[in-house]
């Protein structure tokens, strides 16, 4: 195709379109006109959908960094990709019912935002999951009423970070609790519960062997956060002698090259 060709149908996209219309009905300078389509179309390049997972939605929510009472419409925000359907889903909805599903998704999407430096709102929980504030607000104070911590703008701003729902649930496990009362106490699958056990057997086995934070992090692909948490839990049930963390420790499936396999899955 010839170059003047391929210039020609440039021109005839959208963009384009919107630019000629700033210049000639709007009469922009070439300045003003310049700055603003780099801007849009760095905005397009952020919201493009065609990067998301499956089951993943995009939302716009406040930065983790803005401080509590700052009207909502003068704080920075930024996009997130947010896991609204996870194949868990379906056996904890025919499992437990509407509002344990309902739980879950809040303590997942409030989490997966908080790694991407957001912080959900009751509000924006309302939304998300079609209900009311009042049920998202009850929903939250069951977690809490079960050391589940939930970090929602209102709790990481108001109260403090806590104890994040997976290593409340690993600590479940080490106390002895079958998966069956797990799944009833946190609201989350087997196959939840079994990922995060075998994550904070993954973390076991490399503080045991001396690896530092970075090199535990890089292996994982877990947040520092969550690491550290893991590791608090590894102290207290060794010095408990917990014969859970016992059973893990003996473990064949710790191979390290093992261990790799399944972090790359």
């Amino acid at each position: 195709m010839h170059d003047d060709t391929v210039e020609k149908l440039i021109h005839k996209d959208a963009l384009h379109q919107l630019e000629w219309d700033l210049k000639n009905r709007f009469d922009f300078s070439e300045i003003l006109i310049d700055a603003l389509m780099k801007r849009i179309r760095l905005f397009l390049e952020e919201n493009d959908s065609n990067g998301l997972g499956v089951g993943q939605v995009p939302y716009w929510g406040a930065d983790a960094n803005e401080p509590s009472g700052k009207p909502l419409d003068d704080m920075k925000k930024h996009r997130v990709l947010l896991t609204f359907h996870h194949p868990d889903d379906h056996s904890l909805l025919r499992e437990q019912g509407i509002q344990s599903l309902r739980q879950s998704k809040i303590m997942r999407m409030t989490t997966e935002a908080k790694d991407q430096g957001v912080l959900l709102t009751q509000e924006d929980l309302s939304l998300l999951l079609c209900c009311t504030v009042r049920t998202i607000r009850n929903d939250i104070r069951e977690l809490r009423s079960k050391d589940i911590s939930v970090p929602t703008r209102g709790q990481i701003k108001d109260i403090g970070k806590g104890v994040s729902h997976k290593a409340k649930i690993v600590e479940e496990y080490l106390k002895g609790y079958e998966y069956s009362e797990i799944k009833r106490r946190t609201h989350h699958s087997d196959g939840s519960i079994d990922r995060y056990v075998r994550d904070f057997s993954r973390v076991v086995y490399l503080t045991s062997k001396g690896e530092d934070l970075l090199k535990i992090r890089q292996v994982t692909r877990l947040s520092e956060r969550l690491i550290m948490e893991y590791q608090e839990l590894f102290e207290t049930f060794s010095k408990a002698g917990s014969p859970r963390l016992n059973e893990l420790l003996g473990q064949k499936s710790l191979d390290p090259k093992k261990m790799t396999a399944r972090v790359a899955e």
